[in-house]
C-alpha cells in the first residue's frame, strides 16, 4: 500500500472545520427561505443565502455544506456554504419536515405533518430505515438536534411548535426514543422556542421572536446567557458544524474515504 495513499485517507479523516465560531440558523417566512450565518460573539449576520423558496424549518451545516428543509415539502436541501449556490437536494419520501440534524454519518428528521415521529435518513441506501416516536411531543415540534455525552449518541426535542409562543420544553431520548430525562430544559424566553443546536459543550436555543438565542449548559440544562441578532430575524433551527463539532468528515468526504479503501483493498489483492 502506498504510503501517500495512506496519507490521503487520514487526511480526509482529520479534517476540521473554519466555521466553529458560526451559528447557522434558518430564517423562516415567506418567499426565499433564508440561512444567515451568525457571529457568536457579537452576534453579527455574516452570511446570508437564500437556499429554496418556501417556509423554511430545518438547518444542518457539515464541513462546506448547508442542509436545509421547508415545510409542506420532503426535499433536504443543499447549498455551498462558501458560494451560497445550489448543490442539488435529496428526496427523503416523507411530506413534510421539520427540524433536522446529523449523527455523523446520517441524517435525523422532524416530523412536521403533525405525528410524534423522528426518522433516521440512512445515505447509504438514500430511504428511511428508522422511525422512532418522541413520547413528549405533542407533534409538530421544530426542535430536534443529535448530540453526544458520555460516548453515547442521544437526541433533544422540543414538545410542541415553538412558533406559537411559550416557553417551549426539551427532553432527551436515546436513539431508539425512549426517555433518557424530561424537562432537561425549560425555554428562557416565553415568547416561543423552537431550533436547537449544540456546539460540543453548550445548547444554543432560538427564540423565534425575539431575534434571540439563549444559551444553556451542556451538562445541566440551566440558563447561562443570550445571544442577541439582528432586529427581524425569525429564527427557526439553529446549527454548527457537525464536521467540528462531532469531529467527523462531511458526507461527501465519507463516502470519497470508504471507496478509496475499496479500491486499495482490491489493489492490494491483485498483486
Amino acid at each position: 500500500m502506498k504510503p501517500y495513499l495512506i496519507a490521503s485517507a487520514i487526511a480526509l479523516l482529520g479534517t476540521t472545520a473554519a466555521h466553529a465560531s458560526t451559528l447557522w440558523l434558518n430564517n423562516a417566512g415567506s418567499g426565499a427561505d433564508i440561512v444567515n450565518g451568525i457571529d457568536t460573539v457579537t452576534g453579527a449576520i455574516t452570511q446570508t443565502y437564500a437556499v429554496s423558496n418556501g417556509n423554511g424549518r430545518g438547518v444542518v451545516t457539515v464541513g462546506n455544506v448547508i442542509y436545509s428543509t421547508q415545510t409542506g415539502d420532503g426535499n433536504l436541501y443543499k447549498t455551498d456554504k462558501t458560494t451560497g449556490l445550489s448543490l442539488g437536494t435529496i428526496n427523503t419520501g416523507l411530506a413534510s419536515l421539520a427540524t433536522i440534524a446529523y449523527d455523523g454519518k446520517n441524517f435525523w428528521f422532524g416530523d412536521y405533518s403533525g405525528s410524534n415521529n423522528a426518522y433516521h435518513y440512512d445515505l447509504g441506501s438514500n430511504s428511511i430505515d428508522k422511525t422512532i416516536t418522541l413520547s413528549q411531543c405533542t407533534g409538530y415540534c421544530d426542535g430536534l438536534e443529535y448530540f453526544v455525552r458520555g460516548g453515547t449518541g442521544l437526541l433533544i426535542s422540543n414538545r410542541y411548535d415553538g412558533g406559537g409562543g411559550g416557553a417551549n420544553t426539551y427532553d432527551v431520548y436515546d436513539l431508539n426514543g425512549n426517555l433518557v430525562q424530561a424537562a432537561f430544559i425549560t425555554g428562557h424566553d416565553a415568547s416561543g422556542n423552537t431550533g436547537i443546536a449544540f456546539d460540543g459543550t453548550n445548547f444554543y436555543v432560538d427564540n423565534v421572536r425575539s431575534s434571540t438565542a439563549d444559551v444553556f449548559s451542556g451538562t445541566t440544562g440551566v440558563y447561562l446567557s443570550t445571544l442577541t441578532f439582528a432586529t427581524g430575524t425569525l429564527g427557526e433551527d439553529l446549527s454548527f458544524d457537525y464536521k467540528a463539532v462531532l469531529q467527523t468528515p462531511e458526507p461527501a468526504a465519507l463516502a470519497l474515504f470508504g471507496l478509496g479503501i475499496a479500491g486499495l483493498a482490491a489493489a492490494r489483492r491483485r498483486k
